[in-house]
């Protein structure tokens, strides 16, 4: 008798280059594995090491246009409550089934709620989420802004001027002056594991050499969820469209190129709709592997 087995594929996102953008595992569950518990969950994850892999379970749609799934994800550590680039890989996965390829629009059931994934229309391939902007706020205590300005300055090695925090709820938003390399830094995420947020978002204004019209950059560290550096963070993005567009006077519904400046790196477009409380994200995914997972 073979050992029970599950169907795999890795897609980068926030690409449409192989071996850039993040990587993350997509696994539609059958109806026999349904109802895997969250230990198996977790450790699947950790055997593909990848910043998130995501886990769908076909549900009932309500519209005829719409497929609906339930989405999780996990880290190699925990489960996260939000997450853009295994969204995107999802969608492009489904996209690309025989189901997927005669509707324009995705539903997925999420711990934050149901989230929507959209085919970009004109051809371009990309896939639009429609995510919850975040609410900022600023950081009250003195001695906390001077412990993320220290903390940040040992993470980069020094050289470093903290313009602006924000804590935006599972990120804490830190811009920095935009005449710090922050594409070519070299970064020891392990000092943010002194600060008590779970992730940390690092962002300029400085112009990127690998997308001169991108209006930000940014790089993404989350050790206490078993991620060194997030390659490429749609969800901190839902922090990040709705700052940049104040700080850059960009009224909201303008689309604004961006660039995550990691060793892969990642190009996204974003939204911010300031009345429905939205940010959209925008971005292309390439499918680099598929394969089995025995159990």
């Amino acid at each position: 008798m073979s050992n029970p087995s599950l169907l795999y594929t890795i897609v980068d996102a926030f690409t449409s280059t192989p071996f850039s953008g993040n990587p993350a595992s997509v696994i539609i569950l059958p109806p026999s594995h349904h109802s895997l518990p969250t230990e198996s969950l977790l450790q699947i994850a950790a055997e593909f090491n990848l910043s998130e892999t995501a886990f769908l379970i076909p549900k009932t749609s309500t519209s005829p246009s719409t497929l609906r799934y339930g989405l999780r994800w996990f880290t190699p550590a925990v489960e996260v409550p939000l997450c853009g680039h295994a969204t995107l890989a999802s969608a492009r996965v489904i996209f690309s089934t025989p189901e997927g390829q005669q509707v324009d629009k995705l539903e997925f059931e999420t711990l934050s709620g149901t989230l929507v994934a959209s085919k970009v229309p004109g051809g371009s391939g990309k896939i639009e989420l429609d995510f919850p902007a975040s609410v900022l706020e600023e950081l009250a205590s003195v001695d906390e802004l001077a412990q993320v300005s220290e903390v940040v300055s040992a993470a980069v090695g020094g050289g470093v001027s903290v313009r602006a925090v924000r804590n935006a709820g599972f990120f804490l938003l830190v811009e920095v002056d935009p005449g710090f390399d922050l594409e070519g830094a070299v970064v020891d995420a392990s000092q943010f594991l002194k600060l008590r947020f779970d992730a940390i978002i690092v962002t300029s204004s400085r112009p990127s050499s690998f997308r001169p019209n991108a209006r930000f950059m940014s790089r993404m560290f989350a050790p206490r969820a078993g991620v060194a550096e997030d390659p490429v963070c749609g969800s901190a993005h839902c922090a990040l469209a709705p700052y940049w567009s104040q700080v850059l006077d960009i009224p909201p519904g303008v689309v604004i190129e961006v660039r995550q400046a990691s060793k892969r790196g990642g190009d996204l477009d974003v939204i911010w709709e300031k009345e429905s409380g939205k940010v959209r994200i925008q971005g292309s995914a390439v499918v680099t592997m598929r394969g089995e997972l025995y159990l």
